[in-house]
C-alpha cells in the first residue's frame, strides 16, 4: 500500500493546506523545507500570500484588518486630501476578502504588521499580567496564578488583534504638514477615524496607547542612563544636540519628552518594536533622531473623543455564569469584556482616552477575559 505525505499530494490539496496556514513564519518554513511546496506556491503566489495573511487575523476583525490594508497604501507624505478620501471611504470597504488575490506590494507589508502584532500581543502579556500580579501582591489579593499566567484565549487574542490594527490605523493617518495647522489637521483625521468606533473600542485603542507609552518610558530612562554614564563628548550627549529649542537631555528638553513620545508613537508599530529590539547606542540614535518634532495629536483624538461619548453599559455583570471550558458566558469578542462592566459597576473612575493615569488601563482589563479576570482576585474587590 503507498504511503502518503504531504508533498506525494495533489497540487490542489497541496495549495489548500497552504491557503489554511495562519502565520507567516510557518508558511516560510513549509516552503524552506520542501521545494514541491515551493513550486506550488510560485504557481499561487498572490492568493496563497492574500489567504495567509488574513488567517493570522481573529475571523470577526477582519472588516478592521480590511481597513488597516488600504490605510498601510497611504504614503507619510501623503497629501491631506488623500487621507479625507480614505476616511470617507471607511463604510465602502470590501471584506469579502476571500475573493480577492492581492498583489505583493499590497499584501506584504499586511503581513509584515500581522508580523509585529504578534509579537506585541506577546510583549504586552507579560507587561501588564505582571502588573496585575505585582497589584494583586500589593492588595494582597487571593490569585490563581496558573490561570493568570495561562495562554491568551481566542477571544483575548482577538481583542488585542483588533486593538494594535487600529492604532496602526490612526498611526498612518499621520502625514507631516508644515505650518501652523500642522498638529489641528492630524488630531481631526485621528478623530474623524475614531468617530467611526464605538467609546469601549476607543478605550481599547487608549489601552494599546498607554501601553506603549509605558514601554517608551523606560527606554527614555535607559537612553538617559547610559548618557550619565558616559563622557558629557560621548556620541549619544552629541545627539541630544540637535533636539532644538532645548537639549534632549536639560531640564526643557526633558519636559518636551512626553510629546516626543507621541511623535515616535505616530511612526506606527513596526518603527516601535525596532525601538523596543534595539540597545545601545543604535537605540540613542533612534530615539533621539526622532525627537525632533513634538505632537499630541493621537492623545488628543483619543480624549476629545472620550469627552464627547455618552455610552450607558447595560450588560449585567454575572460572576457565577460559566460555559462548559470555564469562560464567562458573553466573552465574545462582540460583547463588552467582563472587565469594563465590572468598573462600570463599581463606579471606577476610568478618564477614557486620556493621557496615561495609573489605573485599569495599566493592566488590560479590556482585553481579558471572565476566568483570567477572576483568576486575578480583581473582581473581588468592592
Amino acid at each position: 500500500m503507498p504511503s502518503f505525505t504531504l508533498e506525494t499530494l495533489t497540487p490542489e490539496i497541496q495549495a489548500l493546506v497552504m491557503r489554511n496556514i495562519d502565520t507567516v513564519r510557518t508558511l516560510k518554513s513549509l516552503l524552506h523545507a520542501s521545494p514541491r511546496l515551493f513550486q506550488v506556491f510560485c504557481t499561487r503566489r498572490e492568493y496563497l500570500l492574500t489567504q495567509v495573511a488574513f488567517n493570522q487575523f481573529h475571523p470577526d476583525i477582519i472588516e478592521d484588518v480590511w481597513t488597516l490594508t488600504k490605510a498601510l497604501q497611504i504614503p507619510r507624505s501623503a497629501p491631506l486630501a488623500d487621507i479625507h478620501d480614505f476616511i470617507n471611504d471607511l463604510s465602502l470597504v470590501d471584506n469579502d476578502y476571500e475573493q480577492h488575490s492581492m498583489p505583493p506590494s499590497t499584501i506584504i507589508p499586511l503581513c509584515k504588521v500581522g508580523t509585529t502584532i504578534a509579537w506585541f500581543i506577546e510583549d504586552y502579556k507579560r507587561s501588564s499580567l505582571k502588573l496585575l500580579a505585582d497589584l494583586g501582591k500589593y492588595m494582597d489579593l487571593q490569585q490563581d496564578t496558573e490561570t493568570l499566567e495561562s495562554d491568551l484565549s481566542i477571544v483575548e487574542k482577538g481583542r488585542l488583534q483588533r486593538a494594535f490594527c487600529r492604532f496602526e490605523t490612526c498611526c498612518r493617518l499621520y502625514t507631516v504638514v508644515e505650518g501652523e495647522d500642522a498638529t489641528y489637521q492630524h488630531f481631526c483625521q485621528a478623530r474623524r477615524y475614531l468617530r467611526t468606533l464605538l467609546a469601549d473600542d476607543v478605550e481599547e485603542i487608549a489601552c494599546i496607547r498607554d501601553y506603549l507609552v509605558r514601554r517608551l518610558w523606560g527606554v527614555f530612562e535607559a537612553v538617559e542612563d547610559r548618557a550619565v554614564q558616559e563622557d558629557p563628548g560621548s556620541t549619544i550627549r552629541k545627539l541630544g544636540n540637535v533636539c532644538q529649542p532645548h537639549d534632549w537631555f536639560s531640564r526643557m528638553g526633558k519636559l518636551g519628552h512626553r510629546d516626543y513620545m507621541e511623535y515616535i508613537l505616530s511612526q506606527g508599530l513596526g518603527f516601535l518594536r525596532e525601538v523596543l529590539e534595539s540597545d545601545g547606542l543604535r537605540r540613542a540614535e533612534l530615539v533621539i533622531s526622532h525627537s525632533t518634532r513634538r505632537t499630541n495629536c493621537i492623545s488628543k483624538a483619543l480624549s476629545d473623543e472620550a469627552d464627547k461619548s455618552s455610552y450607558e453599559i447595560s450588560v449585567d455583570y454575572d460572576a457565577g455564569s460559566y460555559d462548559g471550558e470555564g469562560d464567562y458566558i458573553g466573552d465574545g469578542l462582540d460583547n463588552l469584556s467582563q472587565g469594563l462592566v465590572w468598573a462600570n459597576d463599581h463606579k471606577v473612575p476610568s478618564d477614557w482616552g486620556r493621557w496615561p493615569l495609573k489605573g485599569l488601563r495599566d493592566w488590560g482589563y479590556m482585553f481579558w477575559g471572565g476566568r483570567r479576570l477572576q483568576a486575578s482576585g480583581a473582581l473581588d474587590q468592592e
